[in-house]
């Protein structure tokens, strides 16, 4: 079952083409990771999914929520936008938490906002993902008292609140110190384990390699390559591909 398809996604800024033609579909409870050099459209590609960033052509479909690019911008529009935004979870590299609001309180925001749900279910609701992600013993700290690793845990908890098709990762522990990042990517590894579908944007070829179904590798607005993670980094096909994964291995 698809829960991702990007028909001929393309993304301009000025005359700098960030993406190129691209087409991708994802299935439900696939883990699909995307790799590649900075500059190469990662992080816009997931942001012209949920449209953070609107794309210059091309069709983007979500769940049963399907928009075009490059519409006029409208009631009907807004809905399908809230919808598609609703539906996805995103985690950024930067945690983008309330730093006014708790732990427990930043995860329950779009439950009461969003969804409407009565305080105290919502309240119970924070806190079973904060248990899911670790961090239970540290529903009333504030972000300001917690370490970067348990804030990007907060933030994926908040992700999940709103119950999404799909989780989408920006470099989700590029912020982080390395004795941090081990902790953001086992609760990543044990979502993918439950069936979450996700698509990662990471640097981080070891959780690639033990997690992902499937590998894209992206340079220049292209997926220049796809495969299994096994493929990919056992027997890459594309001169490009190997040259990053060389590179990467020598930093």
């Amino acid at each position: 079952m698809e829960v991702i398809k990007l028909e001929n996604i393309t993304k301009n800024f000025g005359s700098n083409e960030v993406l190129q033609q691209i087409n991708l579909t994802v299935n439900k409870s696939e883990v699909v990771v995307i790799m590649g050099p900075s500059g190469s459209g990662k992080s816009t590609l997931l942001r012209c999914m949920t449209f953070l960033e609107e794309p210059n052509s091309g069709i983007v479909r979500i769940g049963q929520t399907e928009m075009k690019a490059g519409e006029k911008m409208n009631g009907e529009r807004k809905r399908l936008i809230r919808s598609i935004r609703q539906n996805t979870g995103f985690v950024f590299q930067q945690f983008n938490l309330f730093p006014h609001k708790t732990a427990i309180e930043n995860v329950m925001e779009g439950p009461l906002i969003i969804k409407k749900m009565p305080k105290e279910k919502a309240k119970a609701f924070a806190y079973s993902l904060l248990e899911k992600v670790g961090l239970s013993d540290r529903c009333d700290h504030y972000p300001s008292q917690l370490s970067g690793g348990q804030q990007q845990r907060v933030a994926i908890a908040r992700a999940l609140s709103m119950e999404p098709m799909v989780m989408l990762y920006d470099e989700p522990t590029s912020a982080l110190d390395p004795e941090l990042v081990r902790e953001v990517l086992q609760v990543m590894k044990d979502l993918a384990k439950e069936g979450m579908t996700m698509v990662v944007v990471t640097h981080e070829m070891g959780f690639a390699r033990e997690v992902a179904d499937r590998v894209l590798f992206m340079a220049d607005g292209v997926i220049v390559e796809e495969g299994t993670s096994d493929q990919i980094f056992s027997a890459p096909k594309e001169e490009r591909t190997k040259r990053f994964l060389r590179d990467v291995k020598t930093v």
